[in-house]
């Protein structure tokens, strides 16, 4: 009997220490676990829904060019006319061109210029109504009336070649002992030369204006370009003007259509040096007439044309006229 109660006890003794291991062994939970958990009250900071204010930006301002700006005609100080950006009377092409007009006329030589461009009509002109000589500038209009009027030339293309690109008196003879002068007053007055037409049925080299002549030009321009008969070989022959001064300082660069005219003091007081004509630029086409009483000397006429070109470059550029918002 007491052999059992040892035995039993010791049991019992085993089984308390192997309970007491586990509890040792086994991981402890974290405190309150088991228990369900309770939502987070919300704070007064945290706003139901809140998100992040966006961040917003300034847009930058937008560029606006000279070709893009609006224009407005002003005339300044010295006597120039021009039609462009308001941006424009600040730059340097103008003060230059004004600068070229100057050196002329302070020689004493009278001045006319006109230039256009053609899509956008921004111009600059000095003196431009100025009634002057314009010697075998006037050729080029000539010719054209005869192209126009007859559909080319027929065989006396040859004649009109060397009357436009050498100025040869005798082929412009030839050409009104042909065609004559009955209709081509009419013709002038239709095209914006109406000075020109006053004597322009009798007289072959009728006094014009710097604006008549550009006038006269945007017709030859219309012309030459229009695919009309005979349009591409007058082009042609204008595009090979001899001592043109526009020809001479931008044929590198561009097309240039131009028929120049000069003539010497002789007591006459026709003396004269000019050009007119059409330039391809890659800032548009546009018209270019100097009209001078210098006693021929085209060369005179250079740093004007430069000047010119420089300044339709520059209104009707990609320069940046200003920003907008």
């Amino acid at each position: 009997m007491r052999k059992r109660i040892v035995i039993a006890a010791f049991v019992v003794a085993l089984l308390v220490v192997g309970a007491a291991a586990a509890t040792l062994l086994l991981p402890r939970l974290p405190e309150g676990a088991g228990q369900q958990a309770q939502p987070e009250e919300q704070t007064a900071d945290q706003g139901e829904g809140d998100e992040d204010e966006p961040i917003v930006q300034d847009e930058p301002a937008r560029a606006v060019t000279m070709a893009e700006a609006p224009v407005r005609t002003s005339t300044t100080d010295d006597g120039v006319t021009v039609t462009a950006p308001d941006a424009f009377l600040t730059y340097p092409e103008l003060d230059e061109v004004t600068e070229q007009i100057g050196a002329l006329r302070d020689q004493g030589y009278t001045v006319c210029v006109a230039l256009v461009d053609l899509e956008s009509r921004r111009g600059i002109w000095y003196n431009a109504d100025a009634v002057m000589y314009p010697a075998s500038s006037i050729k080029a209009s000539y010719c054209t009336w005869i192209y126009e009027t007859n559909g080319g030339a027929g065989s006396m293309s040859g004649t009109v070649a060397d009357c436009l690109i050498n100025s040869s008196n005798d082929a412009y003879h030839a050409l009104l002992d042909t065609y004559g002068l009955s209709a081509y007053a009419s013709w002038l007055t239709a095209n914006g030369a109406p000075e020109a037409a006053k004597k322009g049925g009798v007289y072959y080299y009728p006094e014009t204006t710097a604006n008549e002549l550009a006038s006269i030009w945007e017709e030859i321009y219309r012309y030459g370009t229009s695919g009309e008969a005979g349009s591409d070989e007058l082009a042609g022959f204008l595009a090979q003007t001899n001592r043109s001064p526009i020809g001479e300082q931008l044929r590198d660069t561009c097309e240039v259509w131009s028929k120049p005219g000069w003539y010497p003091a002789d007591g006459s007081g026709l003396e004269s040096s000019n050009d007119a004509g059409v330039v391809f630029s890659d800032t548009g086409d546009y018209v270019m007439v100097i009209m001078t009483d210098i006693s021929s000397n085209l060369d005179a006429l250079t740093p004007l044309v430069s000047a010119l070109d420089a300044a339709h470059g520059a209104m009707c550029g990609d320069d940046i006229a200003y920003y907008e918002d």
